[in-house]
């Protein structure tokens, strides 16, 4: 058949390491054993067959008109043939991909993850900023989330916790969690009064402490050690050294969001990684470069040519999205971003601001959306062969940034169809198996992720490659992408004829493999 030599180089990847990883998965996940019926592909009837659809996978190249077959929560049938279902949905004239993985997503509640469902994301990890309390986080989450989740461990949350002078709030910050949970008002309130831990520095012995604190949340589950230092800027140099060394030791990617929006904080994360021999993750490249996204594009190139593990995102707009309280717009902000008062925009209102209103907001506190960047700074960022796909998606609230809604749809329908700035299959295998490669050192369940394949997980996202694209835009609430089908979380309709499925929580957590 046409797609012979697809099935072949499956078959080659699947007999040198599909047994040893679906055995770790099973021992990780509690999945049946490999060779049960799951697996055996003996199955007469499946429970979803998706039928006549274009199956497009990014690490083999299959692209080929195919029916699949699944069973429980995983892919087990890829055949020309027809498969019997207990459900069968007709994908003729779709797109049958891996789900997409959002590495940046801080949005982290079912109502921001039902917009990410109707982008095509089924896996959307918080690793810019991680989570405090990670531990408490994740078994917060477990058992009702829409997708699959997980986070980093927090460099800034850690680093206050780790200063002495800020003990009793620590203290006051554990009872909270312990005895009331994560979502309280009364934890808010604690970590504004160490807000300005970000203007200070860390003793000799509050580093050890720090460092301490790392671990004990990769023991936790955290997918490596989000370092946003661009939000604490008193962090020196030495302790930025010593965090990429620890996580040198273990083997665990570093995602980070730059000292400052400039090339020399890209050059400082990439000699972190270069002499610790750290893998690292830089963010939102494109607004970290700026006018300056083509140089910084070739660092990480030369960089991956010299044998370092480094790697980087883009999101597909021209404006940023950030906290009006936050050190961005610490003294000199206009002239650092070549931007001034009238190009923020207050969520809350929709106004842009002046500078009797900037001052009046930042002291209370909020979210603004930033236009700094040009349409060519992020065509020349998602054209690039050394970028993947991250949102950068904002916690869902009325008119937030519509990045959290319509991401990669914007990708497909726009830099895809439209200005055909790059082919469907390297646009999927920056949404898919490039995320899914940066994080299988660290989760060795995302081995079973981004991919078609016999064996792996049944996130899978079927859209209309002809009429994909973003709704969302920046005057009105957050809307649905428009195009995507059907959308699978570990092997459950989320999203079915285009429709939410109420209720339907198949999202599984992320795991580190320090995991305790």
């Amino acid at each position: 058949p046409p797609w012979s030599e697809q099935a072949r180089k499956i078959e080659h990847m699947k007999n040198r390491k599909l047994t040893f990883l679906l055995a770790l998965a099973t021992v990780l996940a509690g999945a049946p054993a490999v060779g049960s019926r799951a697996y055996s592909q003996t199955a007469e009837t499946y429970d979803i067959v998706l039928q006549g659809g274009r199956v497009m996978d990014p690490e083999s190249g299959l692209d080929a008109i195919l029916n699949l077959g699944i069973q429980d929560d995983r892919i087990v049938e890829i055949s020309e043939s027809t498969l019997q279902g207990r459900e069968v949905v007709d994908a003729s004239g779709m797109v049958v991909a891996p789900g997409f993985i959002d590495p940046h997503a801080h949005g982290q509640t079912n109502r921001a993850n039902e917009f990410q469902a109707h982008d095509g994301v089924t896996t959307a990890l918080e690793l810019e900023s991680g989570k405090a309390f990670l531990r408490q986080w994740l078994a917060r989450r477990s058992g009702d989330a829409v997708i699959n989740f997980g986070a980093s461990v927090a460099h800034g949350a850690l680093r206050w916790m780790a200063m002495t002078r800020y003990a009793q709030q620590v203290r006051e910050a554990e009872q909270i969690v312990s005895r009331e949970g994560l979502y309280n008002p009364r934890l808010g309130a604690v970590f504004a009064k160490v807000r300005e831990a970000r203007y200070q520095t860390l003793s000799e012995g509050e580093t050890g402490t720090l460092i301490g604190r790392l671990q004990a949340d990769l023991e936790a589950g955290g997918l490596g050690i989000g370092v946003p230092v661009g939000y604490y800027p008193a962090a020196t140099r030495d302790e930025l050294f010593r965090v990429f060394a620890f996580a040198a030791e273990k083997e665990v990617p570093v995602f980070t969001h730059v000292r400052e929006i400039s090339i020399a904080g890209i050059q400082e994360a990439i000699s972190n990684a270069a002499v610790t021999g750290a893998p690292l993750h830089i963010v939102h490249i494109n607004s970290m470069a700026l006018g300056d996204i083509e140089v910084a594009l070739e660092m990480v190139a030369a960089a991956q040519k010299q044998g370092l593990d480094i790697t980087t995102e883009v999101y597909p707009y021209t404006a940023a999205s950030t906290s009006l309280e936050s050190t961005i717009f610490d003294d000199g902000w206009r002239e650092r971003l070549s931007i001034s008062y009238e190009d923020l925009t207050w969520i809350s209102t929709g106004e842009r601001l002046t500078e009797e209103t900037f001052k009046k907001y930042r002291k209370q506190g909020g979210t603004v959306i930033i236009d700094m960047m040009k349409p060519e700074w992020i065509e020349a960022g998602i054209g690039s062969p050394v970028t993947m796909i991250g949102s950068d998606g904002m916690p869902y609230a009325p008119s937030a940034h519509p990045r959290s809604a319509g991401t990669f749809s914007r990708v497909l329908g726009r830099y895809v169809r439209e200005q055909n700035t790059l082919d469907l299959m390297t646009a999927l295998g920056k949404m898919t198996i490039l995320p899914a490669r940066r994080l299988e050192g660290v989760a060795p369940s995302m081995h079973m992720k981004g991919r078609v394949q016999v064996g792996c997980d049944a996130d899978i996202t079927v859209f209309d490659p002809d009429q994909i694209i973003d709704t969302a835009n920046f005057e009105d609430d957050l809307s649905f992408s428009e195009g995507i089908h059907h959308v699978l979380v570990n092997g459950t309709f989320v999203v079915k004829d285009g429709q939410t499925v109420s209720g339907s929580h198949p999202g599984r957590p992320v795991l580190g493999r320090y995991r305790r």
